[in-house]
């Protein structure tokens, strides 16, 4: 239980810190808060790995545009590949989800 209130308390404090530092960067700035104005504050704040973005994104795109064939996969991943500047050993290892 103990474990659980301390994760718990790391968690408001990050987010009341993160918040706070946010709104204080639009106030500077002049910018209406928003999601997306949020989002590539966190990403500034190299608080998300440069890595998992790039996974994320190509993940996403792969799954948006994939038809089902197997043939199509492998020109998917090779128009990916090509899109993200990754090799395609990287893409279908982006892909298989390790």
């Amino acid at each position: 239980m103990a474990n659980e209130t301390t994760r718990k308390q790391i968690l408001d404090l990050f987010q009341d810190q993160l918040c706070q530092g946010y709104e204080a960067y639009c106030d500077l700035h002049g910018f209406t808060p928003n999601f997306s104005g949020l989002i590539t504050y966190i990403i500034d704040q190299d608080l998300i790995n440069p890595t998992n973005i790039q996974k994320y994104a190509v993940r996403k795109e792969f799954q948006a545009r994939f038809g089902g064939d197997r043939g199509q996969k492998t020109q998917m991943v090779e128009v990916l590949a090509d899109r993200f500047n990754l090799s395609t050993r990287t893409v279908w290892s982006i892909v298989k989800g390790k």
